[in-house]
């Protein structure tokens, strides 16, 4: 076939692409497709009993370097883990040793099952831990909900 052609159809082919982009945006957009969109949620929501724990950057961890540093942080990470388990009674669900042998700070996921069924506790909870000398930041562990989920287009056809 000859290269014209191709060419040809390449630009038929674009322009009905983009008249078809121009037309279904707007309908889109109208809702006229068939069941709308949720919306997204403005705010994401906090697991219920749910904390993400930064504590302050440890110096003597960051002037290690290669498998001394591995150590240090494994150790820091333990200690850390404890005083969260004896001094506020969480559960230590995971903790993120990638980034606290990057940057000295130790981060842990945290539940507690008390703070989760009393919303009175959970406030008490989060500012005795935001506010120890240690910890740098204690966060509620937000959920990020998607923006939306696609839903079935309407099998009517449209009159135009």
């Amino acid at each position: 076939m000859n290269p014209k052609i191709y060419g040809l159809l390449f630009v038929v082919l674009a322009a009905v692409v983009l008249f078809a982009s121009l037309v279904a945006t707007p309908l889109f957009a109208a809702g006229e497709l068939g069941d709308s969109f949720p919306e997204a949620p403005l705010k994401p929501d906090a697991a219920p009993g749910e904390y993400l724990i930064l504590f302050k950057a440890r110096e003597s961890v960051l002037a290690l370097e290669g498998q001394a540093r591995t150590a240090a942080v494994a150790m820091m990470l333990e200690i850390q883990a404890e005083l969260l388990v004896l001094k506020y009674g969480v559960t230590v669900e995971n903790t993120y040793s990638a980034i606290s042998e990057a940057n000295g700070k130790g981060m842990f996921f945290v539940r507690s099952e008390k703070a989760a069924e009393d919303p009175e506790f959970a406030s008490k909870l989060l500012e005795e831990m935001g506010s120890d000398p240690m910890i740098e930041g204690a966060y509620p562990n937000k959920v990020q909900k998607g923006i939306s989920v696609p839903q079935a287009f309407s099998t009517k056809r449209r009159r135009m």
